[in-house]
């Protein structure tokens, strides 16, 4: 009898053991708890769901706008003598995308006084154009700029009143090209008007040119 006793003592003592080995998991115990048995398995992750900021691709930068490439130039002219005035302003603004190729806008405005014998002329030029550069080398320049210009003008007699006043406006469009040296951001080149209209404030064949950027 005293056997039987002991062995069923015995049994619950290893049923008691068991209980608290199985029901020891389902204590709640921090995250970070080296008893949690879920600390170290992955986090699902639904297909398709980028992890970062973006899905930009390995290696490929998004072009960007940067300012240090920017380039400002003016047109400036500047005459005047007792029968000749020319005063003219004109701002350019280019972006130099690399080493050979530049390319901006610019406007301009000129005035043109002039007296002759009989007559007192006024002209007026307001415009806008494109421009190119492109450099096959590092000191050669060939330029593009197409044009449009407004020009009004009047002529009034200045001695004989019986001779008559004029009035004359139109677009004057031209396309400008040329080639020569690069001097770091000046340049110097030979140009030509393709266009050659007769109100052109381009002169007529070859002319020099000189510009300037900062």
């Amino acid at each position: 009898m005293k056997q039987r006793v002991l062995f069923f003592f015995f049994l619950l003592s290893s049923l008691s053991a068991g209980a608290q080995t199985i029901t020891y998991d389902t204590i709640r115990v921090s995250p970070n708890d080296e008893r949690n048995i879920h600390r170290d398995r992955p986090v699902n992750v639904k297909p398709g769901k980028p992890l970062g900021r973006g899905n930009v691709s390995a290696g490929k930068q998004p072009a960007t706008f940067d300012k240090s490439k920017l380039r400002f130039g003016a047109d400036l002219g500047l005459s005047i003598s007792n029968n000749y005035t020319n005063l003219g302003f004109g701002p350019q603004i280019g972006y130099q995308f690399n080493q050979y190729f530049m390319a901006g806008a610019g406007i301009r405005y000129y005035y043109n006084k002039s007296r002759t014998y009989d007559y007192e002329i006024k002209s007026n030029l307001l415009g806008a154009n494109l421009f190119g550069y492109a450099y096959p080398l590092s000191f050669i320049a060939l330029f593009v700029q197409p044009e449009i210009n407004y020009i009004w003008s009047n002529l009034k007699p200045r001695r004989d009143m019986d001779l008559n006043s004029y009035k004359d406006d139109g677009v004057v469009p031209s396309l400008v090209i040329g080639a020569g040296f690069r001097l770091g951001r000046s340049h110097i080149t030979l140009n030509y008007d393709l266009v050659q209209d007769d109100k052109s404030p381009h002169p007529d064949g070859l002319y020099l040119g000189v510009s300037a950027f900062f």
